[in-house]
């Protein structure tokens, strides 16, 4: 356990992480976790916390990071359905992964599956007594949206395979494109495609379709930050130069974007749920934490605002904020988000 222990901790204070870095971090919990399963039996006073905790972050980082198990910047869904498959298998009644496996079912156009899992996300969140995995409103919306239009594109393609049977008399069933069922799908599918991102800025927070999303990358207004959590990568925008950032340098980012400011800025305490190991203390190691900072700093040379992640003193911790003079632009899938909602300053 201890080289276990060690290794996964060289991995966090890693200078960049490598492609496969986050499944060679899933796969360390997945040994922890066996290993422990065993000790526990044995133990379960001396073994079950730390069972326990090494469950939840095995649970954790299957949900938020089996997406990139392949390439770091780089997401994938069929290597996060795989992973929300596992983590569903470690804790069923997990809402945001039956959400999410839900999202990427319906995405692919498996509608029998996606009724399915939506219908569990919906009913768990109702039981389950983690925050950080409840669906927000929001998405508590879209998951009857999804449940309902699962369920007329399943109606609607046994309709049409009603009309091809040879026994079947069509000249008696009514004309499915004039339909209420074609209404309701149309018009709930537009619904879900004009709202698929939220659109967040310094004072607001709306939402807005993936075109427009995309047109404010490709043309992103003057001296403004356009932040575009796509479905392929992580990107930032800033007067024509770009850059792609790993998903904790994102995370990280965007807590910075929305919630710190020169009057609170952002400790190691701010940042706790983006990291996985804590010091003796029960919070992110300090080193740990500046590194995190600076790698994120070192990306933002590439668009030339490193110096606008500034470093100060907060209640003796060393703390930071992003320069409140530069306007910015957040864009991120409804379907993505994990925990509440989030509400800038």
């Amino acid at each position: 356990m201890e080289q276990l222990e060690e290794y996964e901790q060289e991995l966090h204070e890693m200078e960049e992480p490598n492609d496969g870095y986050y499944s060679i971090l899933i796969n360390i919990y997945k040994e922890m976790y066996k290993r422990l399963i065993s000790l526990a039996r044995k133990d379960s006073d001396q073994y079950g916390y730390s069972l326990n905790y090494t469950k939840k972050l095995l649970v954790s980082y299957l949900i938020t990071y089996g997406t990139y198990l392949k390439m770091t910047n780089i997401k994938d869904d069929e290597l996060a359905i795989k992973s929300l498959k596992e983590a569903v298998k470690l804790e069923h009644n997990n809402p945001i992964a039956h959400y999410r496996l839900g999202f990427l079912s319906y995405k692919k156009e498996d509608f029998s599956n996606s009724v399915q899992y939506f219908q569990s996300a919906i009913d768990f969140h109702h039981t389950y007594n983690n925050p950080d995995y409840q669906l927000n409103k929001q998405q508590m919306f879209h998951a009857h949206m999804y449940l309902t239009n699962s369920a007329l594109h399943v109606a609607s393609r046994t309709y049409q395979e009603l009309e091809r049977l040879e026994w079947g008399k069509s000249e008696f069933l009514p004309n499915y494109e004039i339909s209420p069922i074609f209404k309701m799908l149309s018009k709930n599918d537009e619904y879900l495609q004009e709202n698929a991102f939220y659109k967040v800025t310094r004072n607001n927070v709306s939402t807005c379709s993936k075109e427009e999303c995309e047109e404010l990358i490709e043309n992103n207004p003057r001296d403004t930050i356009v932040f575009y959590f796509s479905d392929r990568e992580n990107m930032l925008r800033f007067n024509n130069n770009h850059v792609t950032l790993s998903p904790n340098s994102s995370d990280i980012l965007r807590q910075l974007l929305i919630n710190c400011t020169i009057d609170c800025p952002g400790t190691r305490f701010t940042f706790r749920d983006y990291f996985s190991r804590f010091g003796p203390d029960g919070e992110v190691i300090k080193s740990t934490f500046r590194k995190s900072i600076e790698r994120l700093r070192d990306k933002l040379k590439d668009v030339g605002l490193a110096d606008m992640v500034i470093v100060t003193r907060y209640k003796d911790e060393t703390a930071y904020y992003f320069d409140a003079n530069i306007p910015f632009i957040i864009l991120y899938r409804v379907d993505d988000i994990v925990g509440q909602e989030i509400t800038p300053l």
